[in-house]
């Protein structure tokens, strides 16, 4: 896994994971990502539904997934506008309103636990590096529409947000990056692994890259389909297949590689390569911190 330490997307997923486990374990009610739509209409006020898309960072039928849901427990309200019938002001029930002093309190405690890892001479630069990377570039990623005041906003200091919006713009800008190539980012992680050994078995994987047997399945499936990968019965565990990389894999890693150390490149143009490596540290102290917090921690013991 040391490969993967060094990389911060893999870093930023991990914290993403972790945010979400975090949240989730300190009790009470809604996800993460509802907290977020109900803190930002009780920080905002009544918006239309692309508005708080934009200002919570997240796609559009994405968005309405969530709202459903929030609706469906009575604490939002979504009503028509009389000048445009296609579009619903979003606002907060007596029910949504009477959660807000909860969720304040579970979405501060999150940011105040994941930063205590790092040192607090390190953390406005964490935060300002994030919101930098955020904010840059066009890439195809959910639009975000950060506050006018960084520091007024709700989620421009959040380290539990920026993680997950510098996440998105690796994700869209690999996929820009390496168009043509019908890889994944996990697929691609996937093919490097393979590469460094003989073979793994799904549960391997699972232990090693620290993600669910279920979802390795799928992450399996289309590599193995397109000749990238073989699985072989395994001669220990007759219930287990052995998969490892093929020659038509390796010509494909050769390939891409480079592009999606190119798009990491794209990504965090706007910091200097000494400002990305102490980046990389920093998201390594919440990673080695918290990830035994995950039912699915992953081998990064070397952290």
């Amino acid at each position: 896994m040391a490969h993967f330490l060094t990389k911060p997307g893999f870093l930023l997923a991990r914290v993403d994971q972790i945010s979400t486990a975090i949240f989730t374990s300190s009790g009470g009610t809604g996800t993460l990502n509802q907290a977020e739509f109900l803190l930002l209409l009780n920080r905002i006020g009544p918006m239309i539904q692309i508005d708080l898309a934009r200002s919570g960072g997240v796609d559009k039928s994405t968005t309405a997934y969530i709202l459903d849901n929030l609706q469906e427990q009575g604490w939002i309200a979504r009503t028509a506008r009389e000048n445009d019938k296609r579009s619903s002001l979003v606002s907060l029930t007596p029910s949504g309103q009477a959660l807000i002093p909860h969720f304040s309190e579970k979405f501060a405690a999150l940011q105040q636990q994941l930063m205590a890892p790092v040192d607090p001479a390190d953390r406005p630069f964490l935060l300002d590096c994030l919101y930098k990377v955020g904010t840059g570039g066009d890439i195809s990623a959910p639009l975000w529409q950060p506050a006018c005041d960084r520091h007024t906003g709700l989620l421009d200091t959040a380290p539990s947000f920026l993680c997950r919006r510098v996440l998105q713009l690796l994700h869209a800008q690999f996929l820009l990056s390496t168009k043509g190539s019908q890889l994944t980012l996990r697929q691609f992680s996937l093919l490097v692994l393979l590469d460094q050994r003989q073979s793994i078995t799904r549960t391997e994987f699972a232990r090693i890259f620290g993600v669910d047997p279920a979802t390795c399945a799928v992450i399996l499936k289309g590599p193995t389909q397109r000749g990238l990968i073989a699985g072989t019965p395994s001669k220990a565990d007759k219930r287990a297949r052995l998969y490892r990389i093929t020659e038509a894999g390796r010509d494909v890693l050769r390939q891409v590689h480079p592009l999606v150390d190119e798009s990491e490149d794209i990504v965090f143009r706007s910091e200097p390569r000494e400002n990305r490596v102490r980046l990389i540290g920093l998201l390594r102290r919440i990673v080695g911190r918290y990830s035994p917090l995950l039912r699915f921690p992953g081998a990064i013991s070397d952290i």
